[in-house]
């Protein structure tokens, strides 16, 4: 689990009301949850070498890690959302996952990372920007997206969606995005 730096901003309070995810045939956000633990399972296990490469996963999920596995980790992330104390999203399409978002509090506001599965990377820029364009409408200055320096594709999207370089997490090439 990354280190989240502490925030005390509306939306890391009990109460807040996230706005609406975007949701249509294109993209539905919600959020991440034990009723979902199959259809991410087989969304992260279907490109799990990549995303172990890109996001330096350091083992996770381990050896054996099974469905029940993923329902506790996902009981976890929606115990956190209730909590307010992070956001994480399933991205579906036609009843299927196609990656996550997670939002976490960052000291300008909020962190954002994300991974899709092999099929979406095409389509990479164009799910960034709608989330993007959705977490503009909650209560944050800005949102920073850490990436590993490695990753120069998700990288270059970002630069083409006009976010800028900025300071992040340690061992992370980041880049803002200002509300």
């Amino acid at each position: 689990m990354r280190v989240r730096a502490p925030h005390d901003g509306p939306a890391w309070r009990p109460g807040f009301c996230p706005p609406a995810p975007p949701q249509g045939d294109a993209l539905w956000l919600t959020p991440l949850a034990p009723h979902l633990a199959e259809l991410d399972l087989a969304a992260f296990t279907s490109c799990r070498a990549r995303l172990a490469a890109e996001l330096d996963w350091n083992g996770w999920p381990p050896e054996g890690f099974g469905l029940d596995d993923n329902r506790r980790d996902l009981a976890e992330h929606y115990r956190e959302y209730e909590r307010r104390e992070a956001y994480a999203y399933s991205l579906l399409r036609a009843r299927r996952c196609i990656g996550c978002v997670y939002v976490e509090p960052w000291t300008t506001g909020a962190q954002l990372a994300f991974w899709v599965i092999d099929e979406a990377l095409p389509e990479t820029a164009a799910l960034l920007g709608a989330v993007l364009d959705w977490l503009a409408t909650w209560p944050f200055e800005a949102v920073v997206v850490p990436l590993r320096p490695w990753n120069e594709r998700d990288q270059a999207t970002l630069t083409a969606l006009g976010l800028a370089p900025c300071e992040g997490p340690e061992g992370h090439r980041s880049f803002v995005s200002r509300s």
